[in-house]
């Protein structure tokens, strides 16, 4: 048998004499170890929640009038400044345009003010009033811009459409180019100057588009629209 190896403490003293000038002074095991902190917890991959369904809309047109009222509508706003729709559901003839003006929510009426005034001429040229069609609007309420924004536009013309199913007219006329998207899907100057038929659920409804009741303030633009509603006229035989 060999000798065993015989450790000179010397040459140690001079080994970990060395490491200590280099700026070693903890001894380190073999095990890893994480010098930078303690492990952060383990984070798991976010799982979005599933997007509700919005809830059915109503399937009478009386119960949908209080539904407007109070239901989380896009660019609806808060119930208290909100405008119900007005005038005879059974009249034939309804009336749709984009969002309350502020005038309309002091009055709590739609085309209400010096609008109106042109508005009830317009109508009794054709031997209405506002007792004699049913008056209604896309959003119910106001957002602060004072247009309804794109992304709101899809919601609002299921709404709007299950609206027009439910009040099931004759005619119907269009004001604006937000009503004429949500309804024919088109802008209203592409749908003006002709007559169109709308096929919600199997109730068939002649609808023209015009412009906005703020520019049927100009001669031009309600000269159309007077022509617009000839055509509609002319294609119930009403």
């Amino acid at each position: 048998m060999g000798q065993a190896a015989t450790i000179d403490t010397a040459d140690i003293a001079s080994l970990t004499g060395w490491w200590r000038l280099a700026g070693v002074d903890t001894a380190i095991g073999e095990e890893p170890r994480r010098w930078l902190g303690e492990p952060a917890a383990e984070t798991k991959p976010t799982v979005a929640a599933p997007v509700e369904a919005p809830a059915p809309l109503p399937v009478t047109l009386e119960v949908f009038a209080d539904w407007l009222m109070s239901a989380e509508i896009p660019d609806a706003g808060p119930p208290r400044r909100r405008v119900r729709p007005s005038g005879d559901p059974a009249a034939g003839l309804m009336i749709l345009t984009d969002l309350p003006e502020l005038a309309d929510i002091d009055a709590g009426l739609l085309i209400a003010g010096e609008l109106g005034a042109m508005f009830e001429r317009m109508l009794a040229r054709l031997d209405r009033s506002r007792d004699t069609v049913y008056l209604a609007s896309l959003s119910p309420g106001r957002p602060p811009s004072g247009r309804i924004a794109a992304a709101a536009l899809d919601r609002l013309g299921e709404i709007a459409r299950h609206h027009v199913g439910l009040a099931a007219p004759r005619q119907l006329w269009l004001m604006g180019d937000a009503a004429s998207r949500a309804i024919l899907g088109t802008d209203q100057f592409a749908a003006a100057g002709k007559l169109h038929t709308v096929n919600l659920d199997g109730v068939m409804i002649d609808a023209i588009a015009t412009a906005h009741p703020r520019r049927l303030e100009k001669p031009e633009d309600r000269k159309r629209a007077w022509a617009d509603m000839q055509r509609l006229i002319a294609g119930t035989g009403a």
